[in-house]
């Protein structure tokens, strides 16, 4: 069964030399990339397209708004051509300057989305210290919104990450947290209910999302009443937003986290990814233990393909 995989990057060379001339740690050393090694990966695991994105930190990066802005064009750009080169094979979440800048984030949405096509917008967690709920961001979920855009969200360190010991560098424990943190806000904003024509990717399982959303549901309205928003989503309401993610399963394939998220999510929400090259040399570990886990045969067709189908009409359209 050819699978599609939603989480999977690309370093092209001018991205791989920024990234080395920051100096800012990402948690681990910057990996080797190529077209070939994806195709490579993807023939291993019987992959039958990739969906490309822009992993962390992302085009904020470069620095200024200027070399920002020209970072995430060029991402798309590359991107673009790759998937013209090979339509069949790749798909690609465009990359965006970064939230704080307004005016220049739905500029390249709109070209990204309009003009090259792309099939969805990458997110990440946070920016300059806001959540994906905050009101500054407001605008752009407008946007977003008005092209039924499918947006994957990606983990990134938080604006001031704290080191407790040397192994605790942020991918190994705090991005699954900043998922939920993010996810958590998009809820409780209200935000996610607002921007319904969104439809929203988390990477690795959803992070802690799935297994302390009862408790966020509840004690989310409960004790933290005073503080919702207007739109903030209400009882039962929550736990329905929550389950409106869509959760991808890079690097979540083990059995302990499939037990709790097979029997949380909807089955319409899983999604299959690799995090291809960032899993560290992990993809087969993860995909073995994905592969030996007791589903029955619908389920795993679902989460392989169709429901990537269902939210890729383009891909729907070569493989449906």
């Amino acid at each position: 069964m050819g699978k599609i995989d939603v989480h999977h990057h690309v370093i092209p060379a001018f991205y791989h030399d920024v990234l080395s001339s920051a100096k800012i740690p990402v948690g681990t050393s910057i990996p080797s990339w190529s077209p070939e090694a994806s195709l490579d990966l993807m023939d291993k695991f019987q992959i039958d397209a990739a969906i490309l994105s822009l992993s962390a930190p992302g085009a904020m990066i470069a620095g200024g708004r200027d070399e920002v802005r020209t970072l995430a064009t060029n991402w798309n750009d590359y991107a673009s051509k790759l998937r013209a080169a090979s339509p069949e094979k790749f798909g690609f979440f465009a990359a965006l300057p970064g939230l704080l800048d307004i005016e220049g984030a739905i500029a390249e949405i709109k070209h990204a989305l309009m003009d090259l096509k792309a099939d969805g917008i990458t997110l990440f967690t946070s920016y300059g210290g806001k959540y994906l709920g905050a009101k500054e961001f407001e605008p752009i979920w407008a946007e977003l919104d008005s092209h039924h855009a499918v947006i994957h969200v990606h983990p990134v360190q938080s604006r001031e990450p704290m080191f407790t010991t040397p192994f605790l560098p942020q991918p190994l424990i705090d991005f699954p947290h900043e998922s939920t943190r993010t996810a958590s806000d998009l809820v409780l904003s209200g935000r996610k209910r607002q921007y319904p024509r969104c439809k929203v990717i988390l990477s690795h399982g959803g992070g802690t999302l799935p297994y302390i959303a009862e408790r966020l549901a509840k004690l989310g309205e409960a004790i933290f009443r005073g503080v919702l928003e207007e739109k903030s989503p209400r009882g039962d309401q929550i736990m329905e937003d929550l389950k409106s993610f869509y959760f991808d399963s890079a690097i979540s394939g083990s059995a302990n986290v499939l037990d709790t998220l097979l029997n949380w999510a909807p089955r319409d929400r899983l999604l299959y990814g690799t995090d291809f090259p960032f899993a560290g040399g992990l993809e087969e570990y993860f995909d073995t233990a994905l592969e030996d886990y007791d589903m029955d045969d619908k389920l795993r067709e679902l989460y392989y393909r169709d429901n990537a189908l269902t939210l890729f009409p383009r891909l729907r359209a070569l493989f449906g």
